[in-house]
């Protein structure tokens, strides 16, 4: 912990505010020992870790920051937020299987991510004595979830892709994708609308260096303008 302080004192993170976040973690640390730290996380107030000793698992990257009231629950199986992940104001991850946020993602205020659904196939007996229907949920590394999205159960989120404000996430999103909408659907590919804008840029390029070009070629010429 030391040697993290004088990390933190190194690039000017000991602010009150980071201090209050170390306090907060060291808490954390002490009373709740069947959260897995891989190293330090940025821990904001009334964050809820809620681990069902002896059957759910939850493993924190290292340099991830949690929002204020963010609520991790593993009921069961294991839910890992990867490496220097940012999770939003009262966001909410519920496992009951297998949860996994790749590195460096960023998920936004009041975001809720679960990998079950309650049984619903019987009228006659209560929702809630019918049991759980579970699916693994992958959010890839570098994603950006807008805030509002819901990420239900079987999702496969690809590596690099946003999920627009309010979405509701199912099945499975291509890598480096823009979905949107209830439920969501791909919108763009961030490679070709990179390629795209490459384009515009050359384009637009071109036209001013043809500008230039005959302005110079006026002035070089002696020709009268006015």
């Amino acid at each position: 912990m030391i040697k993290t302080l004088g990390w933190l004192a190194r690039r000017g993170f000991l602010t009150p505010g980071h201090l209050r976040s170390a306090l907060r973690y060291l808490w954390v640390r002490l009373r709740h020992p069947e959260v897995e730290f891989e190293g330090y996380a940025f821990i904001g107030p009334g964050v809820r870790f809620e681990v069902r000793r002896g059957y759910g698992r939850l493993i924190i990257g290292a340099w991830s920051h949690l929002g204020e009231r963010v609520k991790l629950r593993a009921h069961e199986g294991v839910l890992r937020i990867g490496p220097k992940c940012v999770i939003g104001y009262d966001s909410t991850v519920n496992c009951y299987l297998d949860i996994e946020i790749g590195e460096a993602t960023i998920i936004g205020d009041r975001v809720y991510v679960c990998d079950f659904d309650h049984r619903t196939d019987d009228p006659a007996v209560p929702i809630k004595d019918q049991g759980l229907i579970k699916s693994p949920v992958r959010i890839g590394p570098d994603c950006w979830l807008g805030t509002g999205v819901t990420v239900v159960r079987g999702v496969d989120l690809g590596e690099g892709s946003v999920a627009a404000a309010h979405a509701v996430v199912r099945g499975t999103i291509p890598p480096r994708s823009i979905c949107a909408g209830v439920p969501a659907r791909v919108v763009a590919d961030r490679v070709q609308r990179y390629a795209d804008t490459d384009r515009e840029r050359a384009y637009v390029k071109a036209l001013g260096d043809r500008a230039e070009a005959a302005v110079r070629r006026i002035l070089e010429g002696g020709v009268d303008v006015a």
